[in-house]
């Protein structure tokens, strides 16, 4: 599988789209969700890994300038966004919290994306609690070319050795007995929100492509056919749910972060997909329908805005005694939520994003 044949990759993009979903009914749909939020938060920085060494070369002659170049395209796509969603978290400060006063520190590393930095969640939880996964993949973007080029001259058995043993550390730190109350803080921040810690899922999903460039294993993908690739799909699907099940809840009880016990099923799921994707297997197919392509376009929205819209409709749901995890309020919610971000996708995102592009360029040029 190279770059010039990813659009089979669609029942990947669906995937995270279902990640994505996942995420927001973990945050508003279901009680005790820890596990399922933190392990599809997780899965989303592995796809970034994957499809950011994908489609960015980082060549031998690749410099500052073209890294610059590489940032100012990808803050043209999520910037916008993510101003959009803090303008959307004042709003609902101060008309649903009544909140008049503006920490300006707070949104300082609001706007330059460092919020992730400080381990505090009145910064990396401020105006837009799910803002900090765009701060911690503005540091990913910045490390990328050194990771993607790293690994890259690597052998693919030290590659897959090495994430291993990272992993087995992370899983030693998060795997530990309950502490107290401050130290369980730092142990959280460390192994969630801190955006070095997450250079470990994300070198996860540049690894997983450089194995989809090794000969064997194209070489194997070419001789599939549609029914073995569904074969291999619902094998894959299965094994993960029964990894799901027992790490949570067998191992997550006693551990701090989800990726420490849960990597082993994300990269299962993933792999899999991945192999089969030139295969068209039935669930794949399935996966890669029309529409929920579409939605995945805006899949960005669902995740960065689903905080602003909730509080937006807060004194809607309280009017009609309407309560956080009801049936009823979800739905209400989540439709909200989709009309939403299509919307904002349409009519704001990729205008902006390409007036950017096409306008702000010169700036970039030598």
């Amino acid at each position: 599988m190279t770059t010039e044949n990813s659009s089979y990759l669609k029942s990947i993009a669906t995937l995270q789209l279902m990640a994505i979903i996942a995420v927001v009914i973990g945050h508003f749909g279901v009680k005790d969700s820890a596990f399922m939020n933190s392990h599809w938060v997780s899965f989303c920085f592995v796809y970034s890994g994957f499809f950011t060494a994908m489609r960015h070369r980082f060549g031998p002659d690749y410099g500052l300038r073209d890294h610059a170049h590489f940032m100012f395209d990808k803050l043209a796509k999520l910037y916008p966004l993510h101003l959009f969603a803090l303008a959307l978290g004042f709003f609902d400060g101060w008309y649903v919290w009544d909140i008049n006063s503006i920490n300006l520190k707070v949104l300082f590393t609001q706007l330059t994306l460092t919020s992730t930095w400080i381990p505090d969640h009145d910064y990396y939880f401020a105006f837009n609690p799910v803002g900090w996964f765009l701060c911690d993949l503005f540091f990913l973007y910045l490390m990328a070319p050194v990771l993607v080029k790293a690994l890259r001259r690597c052998r693919l058995t030290w590659q897959i050795l090495g994430i291993i043993i990272l992993l087995a550390i992370e899983l030693a730190c998060g795997y530990t007995s309950k502490p107290g109350i401050s130290s369980s803080f730092v142990v959280m921040y460390l192994l969630y929100e801190f955006p070095p810690i997450r250079l470990l899922d994300f070198a996860t999903g540049i690894i997983l492509y450089n194995i989809t460039q090794s000969a064997s294993w194209q070489r194997i993908q070419r001789q599939l056919s549609a029914s073995v690739a569904t074969v291999i799909e619902l094998g894959g699907v299965l094994l993960f749910v029964l990894l799901y099940l027992v790490e949570k809840y067998l191992l997550f009880p006693h551990c701090y972060r989800a990726y420490c016990v849960m990597a082993p099923g994300i990269v299962i799921l993933l792999a899999t997909f991945l192999f089969t994707s030139n295969a068209n297997g039935h669930i794949s197919r399935g996966l890669s329908i029309n529409p929920l392509i579409r939605l995945a376009t805006i899949g960005a929205e669902i995740y960065l805005l689903q905080f602003g819209v909730f509080y937006l409709l807060k004194p809607t749901f309280d009017a009609l005694d309407l309560h956080l995890y009801d049936p009823l309020q979800f739905a209400l919610y989540f439709t909200a939520l989709l009309v939403i971000s299509w919307l904002t996708h349409h009519y704001y995102v990729t205008p902006v994003g390409k007036w950017l592009q096409s306008h702000l360029k010169h700036i970039m040029k030598p």
